[in-house]
């Protein structure tokens, strides 16, 4: 077999799969090359955010999606000892807007799911799609550039090898990525490596041990005196969520333990027995993991990229390492279809790592040091957390780690300089659906460019007409509610608490208008008067051919 694509991609789990689709749904033809014939079957990934739920649901359309199972977690918390699991000291859990849980009408912040079933539904869903090749069972095993990317692929089950070709190649290939090392990046290290046992667990919730019945979430638990930090996540919920009879657990590894004989069954049960009844329980999966901290120094070589874990690594503390994946596969996308296209130049594909590697980078280091409070139990930090837990969690008072989870608000050297105080009223900002429902803006349409409006945003809807239709951003109203309005359309009122109103007022400060970029990043600050120079800078960014 040859053939010649716009794309070759290399690695079919989630993130060369969703690579695949959306490139196909832009009209490039790709080439999907994985070595396995069908998805991986055991979990790895747990955790999808908003911005990551929102894609795929448009990704694989609404059949496929009425069969995706998956619960939001509404309660993350760190406790000291699995004794007092109900004395958190720290507690992640999203607000509780007018009586009701900030996103949970829909998907919440963090939503657990089933990875080898999301990865046959985006296999279904690629089967239907006449733009990509899928070469499962076969591998690649020399790749080379000479004016097109070249790629010499195997079929494993027969050792027949013949060669394809795109202009366009993208290495999803995994952390030990052999893209990435044709290309020659470097990995950089931002903090130490932790091994892990993980298990996940198949059980009914009445497996729970009594003052274990907690609602979908995660525990983080200190263990100062056993020294075995650890996550206890329930992925079902008491009444919300389709994700049911599952559980995950990630124990520490100490020094001394031997790796073999902690995987066994009996050692298992052992483990997870304060917290489920083990003759309730099927382990469906136990191994260790090594969970790194690394990104690479170069995403791109002329027209080589590479994306997900090939490109970064991260702790799981956060939830985020897939989701980081898709959320800079999708600004890749969007550029190699506006160069593809001829509307922009080829230096755009640059600005890849340039927006993408901030957020990366500081999301990386959020879960480390997220991780440090799992992980530190030197004894003055005992101490402290100790005297947090007297005075915190006894006393039904945790401190907030909510907006710890929320990624900050992100500027890239491409940007145009937004004010630091509007940066901080961006993560936290909340409004009312509208359905009633409360609804964080980082989850309204995180994948558009948008213009965040004071009010009124007719003046500025007026100049975005000149810009081509193919990367228009939106243009977004924000209320603060102070006319009795109510959400309707592109116009999107405050949630009124106080805390709510003081984000709003944040957001503006000296402002009337806010660009944003897809995900976290803020693009820049405006005035009222500033219309022009607002589209100007915006069109800047794409390096459209004159």
């Amino acid at each position: 077999m040859k053939g010649e694509y716009d794309v070759v991609i290399i690695g079919g789990g989630p993130i060369g799969s969703i690579a695949s689709l959306l490139l196909e749904a832009k009209g490039l033809s790709v080439a999907l090359i994985e070595r396995n014939t069908v998805p991986y079957p055991f979990p790895r990934a747990i955790a999808l955010n908003g911005f990551s739920m929102g894609l795929v649901k448009d990704l694989i359309g609404p059949e496929l999606w009425s069969e995706f199972e998956f619960t939001p977690g509404i309660h993350v918390g760190y406790v000291l000892n699995k004794d007092k699991m109900d004395e958190p000291f720290g507690l992640m859990q999203p607000p509780v807007i007018e009586g009701k849980i900030l996103d949970n009408d829909s998907f919440g912040f963090l939503n657990w799911f089933n990875q080898p079933q999301l990865e046959g539904l985006l296999r279904r869903r690629i089967e239907d799609r006449d733009g990509i090749t899928t070469l499962y069972g076969h591998e690649a095993l020399v790749l080379w550039e000479d004016d097109l990317n070249f790629v010499r692929v195997q079929e494993l089950s027969t050792g027949e090898s013949f060669d394809i070709s795109g202009k366009y190649l993208l290495g999803a290939d995994g952390g030990g990525s052999f893209v990435r090392k044709q290309m020659g990046a470097d990995l950089k290290s931002l903090g130490k490596s932790i091994h892990f046992l993980i298990v996940d667990i198949k059980a009914p919730r009445s497996a729970l041990r009594p003052g274990m019945d907690f609602d979908a979430g995660g525990h983080q638990i200190i263990d100062p005196q056993g020294k075995r930090p650890t996550t206890f996540i329930i992925c079902e919920g008491k009444s919300h969520g389709t994700y049911k009879e599952t559980f995950r657990f990630e124990f520490a590894l100490k020094k001394g333990d031997d790796y073999t004989t902690i995987q066994s069954p009996e050692s298992i049960k052992h483990l997870v027995g304060p917290y489920l009844n083990p003759d309730d329980v099927e382990i469906v999966r136990s191994t260790i993991y090594k969970f790194n901290s690394l990104i690479s120094q170069e995403w791109r070589v002329n027209n080589m990229f590479t994306i997900g874990d090939a490109t970064h690594q991260t702790s799981p503390f956060q939830g985020q390492g897939l989701n980081m994946g898709i959320r800079n596969t999708s600004n890749l996308v969007e550029k190699i279809n506006l160069v593809h296209s001829g509307l922009s130049d080829d230096m755009l594909l640059d600005s890849y790592q340039v927006e993408c590697y901030p957020d990366s980078e500081a999301i990386i280091k959020q879960s480390l040091f997220l991780g440090g409070m799992l992980f530190n139990i030197k004894p003055h930090i005992n101490l402290l957390r100790a005297i947090i837990h007297t005075f915190n969690g006894k006393k039904g008072k945790p401190i907030d780690l909510f907006p710890e989870f929320v990624p900050d608000t992100v500027t890239v050297d491409n940007g145009f300089k937004p004010g630091k105080a509007n940066q901080k009223g961006y993560p936290m900002y909340n409004y009312i659906n509208e359905e009633g429902y409360p609804r964080s803006l980082r989850t309204y349409h995180p994948t558009e460019y948008r213009i965040f409006c004071k009010e009124d945003g007719s003046t500025i809807a007026e100049a975005v007409k000149r810009v081509p239709e193919i990367v228009s951003p939106m243009v977004i109203e924000l209320s603060d509610g102070s006319d009795g309005g109510t959400t309707a359309g592109s116009r999107l009122v405050s949630a009124q608490r106080k805390e709510d109103l003081d984000k709003h007022n944040k957001l503006f400060k000296g402002a009337s208008y806010v660009l944003m970029a897809p995900g976290y990043t803020m693009l820049g600050t405006y005035k009222n008067g500033q219309e022009e120079k607002l589209v100007s800078d915006y069109l800047s960014r794409f390096k459209l051919n004159q």
